[in-house]
């Protein structure tokens, strides 16, 4: 099998995006074992073969539609993302991602494909891949809160960014299985008691204000 681990996602429509879309519905019904061209070709109410003349395999066509949710949450997120100048205004953030994941499956659907990624190596570095463009707007939005604090020279923005992002899909995951979504919910409640402390640590800067983004070497 040949996949791509290119983490940005190709434009789709027509018959590329009503078969990106059944895929994506058959992966959080039936999981990624249960996801076979004939399930989600019965799902989107076309002939199977559609599914290998456009993405040559299954696999990827489940990519595609794990691209097209990745966009569409960027696109909803990204802009207030931008914006949010303080800790509180992140977790808050945070919190509403988390009930759209919760309310869509998109969560669900992603740990279809880590668990798919797990037996086959190169299917799981190309999830890995469309997983760091997140990675990577954390870690901006990191560099951007700590300039100027004392925690610039203490944290390593890089690793901070896939802790966050490990521990968001992994505790969403978790209770995903446990069938509870109990104590998920109040850890982020925890979060958004305590951003108000660490964001004191912080620089105050007004909004809009620009910020000197340091990349990695």
């Amino acid at each position: 099998m040949q996949v791509s681990n290119k983490g940005a996602p190709q434009t789709l429509g027509g018959t590329k995006l009503k078969i990106a879309e059944a895929a994506m519905a058959t992966l959080k019904t039936r999981g990624f074992a249960g996801t076979s061209a004939r399930e989600i070709a019965s799902t989107g109410g076309f002939n199977q073969a559609l599914i290998f003349y456009h993405f040559g395999s299954v696999q990827m066509a489940l990519l595609a539609a794990l691209d097209l949710v990745s966009t569409r949450r960027m696109d909803a997120y990204s802009p207030a993302f931008e914006q949010a100048r303080t800790i509180p205004e992140l977790v808050a953030l945070a919190r509403d991602i988390y009930v759209e994941d919760l309310q869509n499956g998109y969560v669900t659907m992603l740990g279809e494909m880590v668990a798919g990624g797990v037996a086959d190596a190169e299917l799981g570095g190309a999830v890995a891949a469309r997983l760091q463009p997140w990675i990577d707007m954390v870690e901006s939005k990191l560099r951007e809160l700590v300039s100027g604090s004392p925690f610039e020279s203490m944290l390593a923005p890089d690793d901070v960014a896939f802790a966050i992002v490990a521990l968001y899909l992994g505790v969403d995951m978790l209770s995903h299985l446990e069938g509870d979504h109990t104590r998920a919910e109040s850890l982020l409640a925890l979060g958004e008691r305590f951003a108000p402390l660490l964001g004191a640590l912080l620089p105050s800067r007004p909004q809009g204000e620009p910020h000197e983004h340091r990349h990695r070497p």
